[in-house]
């Protein structure tokens, strides 16, 4: 059975502690389950707007002046978690990783890859699609800090 990545550290301890009673185990249990304080991921000017987002995609701060952001109803901002230039390279690196799993199955058939292979191929797959494509980065900011500098200069 294939557990949820999610679900990977609870499962590992349960089974590592399957001779107790869950009544000795509770309170580790619900501190594994506990939701975890959200990162900041937006920064507000003193007037309450949004003025720098947290890059999903790149994984840098940006300001909103010098970085399109398009609209997410969703969101608390209003506003995508990754900048117009990140969510165009993810969206295509997800096209991509669907066709190449996709096409795994033909060339398993043609023999172009081993059936022992499968798995590494799918590593390579996975490991195409979560690389960041630096072409195109535009300006941004490791720290809050750093853009609240900005901000003030």
């Amino acid at each position: 059975m294939k557990v949820k990545k999610t679900f990977e550290e609870l499962v590992a301890f349960l089974e590592s502690n399957s001779g107790k009673k869950v009544s000795s185990i509770l309170p580790d249990i619900l501190e594994m389950c506990e939701s975890k304080k959200q990162s900041n991921t937006s920064i507000k000017d003193a007037d309450g707007n949004v003025v720098a987002i947290f890059c999903w995609y790149h994984k840098q701060w940006e300001l909103l002046s010098e970085v399109p952001y398009g609209p997410k109803k969703t969101s608390t901002t209003g506003l995508n978690t990754m900048c117009k230039v990140g969510v165009s390279k993810w969206t295509k690196k997800q096209s991509t990783a669907k066709k190449e799993t996709a096409e795994m199955l033909d060339k398993v058939q043609s023999f172009e890859i081993e059936a022992s292979d499968i798995s590494k191929y799918r590593d390579d797959i996975e490991a195409r699609r979560l690389q960041i494509d630096e072409t195109d980065i535009p300006n941004g900011y490791r720290s809050e800090e750093e853009v609240r500098k900005a901000l003030k200069a």
